[in-house]
């Protein structure tokens, strides 16, 4: 600094710094220039980039709010599924058990529960003199009354020789064998019977009842043992069950019979 002339000093410090700002921001204005230039011989690439990135954003967020929907669409239609799967679900239940029940009560299941178990067989005697044959012998009829005893008395199934008794089914003498349910059996006879077991043998015990039918026969040698079983089992039935001339009674005849 000139100490001589401060004033002078202090002005040619200011053009000192001056020039070169001056010259800097004219070599930066003529830089931007050749740059927008560039940029405009180029299209503006950056600006188109920008752009083509603002359009993808665009995109991907129509194309998430469409899965947002097709989402909610589809959360719908499965608790529509569900609500209707567990009202099939229910209705399939209902009908499942109404088929057995029909099933059970027709015979074709197997059944187990407590009982009793009725043992005949003929008198191993033979009949001499006077004697009566017919009570040396267990024949159809004996069943036959047995069978209701124990209906009667509340069983729920009956087999005779593992032959389930059913609404069609029959037992009758076929010479020196006994056909039920159209097949033939020979004693020893073994009658099963499912339900209140100690009632049923009371029944079949008390007096008039078929204990008291079967002393003639089994005073002379005919065996007839009553056990009760806390779990038996009877087959179902095996023979046909078609109808052929009986139809159900539909609605309107039903309705046109009552008037």
């Amino acid at each position: 600094m000139n100490r001589k002339n401060p004033a002078k000093a202090k002005s040619d410090w200011k053009k000192s710094w001056q020039i070169p700002l001056a010259l800097g921001c004219i070599v930066l204005g003529i830089m931007v220039s050749l740059q927008f230039r560039s940029q405009k011989n180029e299209g503006f690439p950056l600006y188109n980039e920008r752009t083509d990135l603002l359009k993808m954003v665009r995109n991907l967020e129509q194309e998430r709010s469409r899965l947002q929907d097709d989402l909610a669409e589809t959360k719908k239609l499965m608790e529509e599924y569900v609500t209707a799967s567990n009202k099939s679900k229910a209705s399939m239940e209902v009908i499942d058990k109404e088929f057995n029940s029909a099933r059970m009560q027709a015979g074709l299941t197997d059944l187990e529960g407590p009982g009793v178990i009725v043992k005949l067989n003929d008198s191993p005697n033979r009949p001499t003199g006077t004697d009566d044959p017919y009570y040396f012998l267990v024949h159809d009829v004996d069943i036959q009354a047995l069978v209701n005893e124990l209906w009667s008395a509340g069983a729920e199934a009956v087999s005779v020789n593992d032959q389930r008794l059913v609404s069609n089914s029959s037992i009758r003498c076929a010479g020196p064998t006994i056909l039920v349910n159209a097949t033939r059996i020979t004693p020893p006879y073994e009658i099963k019977a499912i339900g209140p077991s100690k009632i049923i043998e009371s029944s079949l015990r008390m007096t008039g009842g078929f204990m008291d039918s079967m002393i003639p026969s089994i005073q002379n040698g005919v065996e007839v043992k009553i056990q009760r079983r806390d779990k038996i089992v009877i087959p179902p039935y095996q023979g046909s069950l078609i109808f052929r001339y009986a139809q159900p009674v539909t609605e309107i005849e039903e309705k046109k019979e009552t008037r």
